[in-house]
């Protein structure tokens, strides 16, 4: 494909009647549009809906999400999730962002995407990624992150609104159909201090149009109580309007409590690890402990030893079948607090057992007094040790 000539030749006025056609007929090729995108020249890439959307979808939303954003966006960092043909990304890019990245799951959409990119010369990154694969690790984090008319195609919903959560900084703009709700009161006996919020879910007829299946829709209620639940703090409905709704949703910064479970978060990885020993011999086992959640880690420098929320890394012993043996089997401090996204190195130092055989340690970490990080859902790090 000559796609990339594109830009150099749109400038040549002798060979503009040719691109114009390569346009068009990539633009036919590329169909079917969810996307009217205005590609220069009375060149859009659709005139009329395909599955029932206005022929100028997303334009409308737009108008109520472009209220939600700095006019200048200069400095700023925008992820696009979801971002279909892009025409969020190239609005965001258009207002300065200093750098647009743009996902989505299906493979047709990242070529419209990358397509509207040559067409209009524009530097926006879009990637085939998951929402469930969002990871902070490998993009970085976003000042503005945008899931428009993501949510209801999420099988996952939590899951989808913890990488949402993890991968933003300062603010998530999340559009979405929500369920009409008459009345607030739902009859259950879970206790006074228990509410219970209105959730659809979606039994999709075979006869269905929609490019992605749709699988939950929340009333308004139940999408701030998840976005609440996975740590984001304030968060505003900004508009609600024919069973669609935007809500704006920041992120707290990184607290100095470690007693904040629903922002603790950790991702452990060995540096050297040993795995053949001689009974009850000393090891040591160099392990990476990154904060990847939002609440900054304390220590025993910052709290006393017993106090509750110091961070620290433990270890359980494991029989062969994995079964469990020794529940604390030792312990290794942090050196100092550690700020969300920052990461060190702690030597774990550990007795092996006496007698001989097959076992497995499995490391984590814990807020003491509080809660271990795997029943917050981070996964422990185990390595097998066979003692002979």
């Amino acid at each position: 494909m000559r796609m990339g000539k594109w830009a150099l030749r749109q400038a040549d006025p002798v060979s503009q009647r040719t691109t114009t056609q390569e346009i068009l007929a990539e633009v036919k090729r590329l169909q079917p549009w969810f996307h009217c995108i205005d590609l220069g020249d009375s060149i859009k890439t659709k005139t009329v809906g395909e599955w029932g959307e206005p022929a100028d979808h997303p334009l409308p939303t737009w108008k109520i999400i472009s209220a939600c954003l700095p006019a200048d966006l200069t400095g700023k960092t925008v992820l696009d999730v979801g971002c279909n043909a892009g025409f969020y990304s190239v609005a965001a890019k258009r207002r300065n962002a200093s750098r647009v990245l743009g996902v989505d799951a299906q493979r047709a959409q990242v070529r419209q995407a990358r397509f509207v990119r040559r067409v209009l010369g524009l530097d926006i990154d879009y990637q085939r990624i998951s929402v469930y694969d969002l990871d902070p690790r490998q993009l970085g984090q976003f000042d503005i992150t945008l899931a428009l008319g993501l949510i209801y195609h999420c099988k996952h919903l939590v899951l989808a609104l913890e990488k949402l959560f993890h991968i933003t900084k300062t603010l998530l703009i999340l559009e979405t159909a929500v369920l009409p709700q008459k009345g607030n009161q739902i009859v259950h006996n879970l206790g006074p201090e228990t509410v219970l919020h209105s959730l659809a879910c979606v039994e999709n007829a075979p006869s269905a149009k929609e490019q992605v299946y749709n699988w939950f829709i929340p009333s308004v209620g139940a999408i701030v109580a998840l976005l609440r639940n996975v740590g984001f703090q304030d968060i505003e409905l900004f508009s609600e309007d024919g069973g669609r709704a935007v809500l704006m949703c920041r992120k707290p910064s990184a607290s100095e409590n470690s007693r904040d479970l629903s922002n603790l978060g950790a991702s452990l990885r060995f540096e050297d690890a040993r795995t053949q020993c001689a009974p009850g011999e000393e090891l040591i086992f160099h392990i990476r402990v990154e904060n990847t959640g939002a609440a900054r880690w304390l220590s025993h420098v910052d709290l006393p030893p017993a106090a509750p929320g110091v961070v620290r890394l433990g270890c359980h012993l494991l029989g062969p079948d994995q079964d469990e043996l020794f529940w604390d089997y030792g312990g290794a401090d942090l050196p100092h607090q550690i700020a969300p996204g920052n990461s060190a190195i702690l030597a774990f130092h550990v007795r092996a057992p006496e007698a001989k055989g097959s076992y497995w340690l499995e490391f984590e970490m814990v807020a003491e007094h509080l809660s271990w990080f795997e029943d917050l859902g981070s996964p422990s790090l185990k390595s097998i040790l066979h003692v002979e």
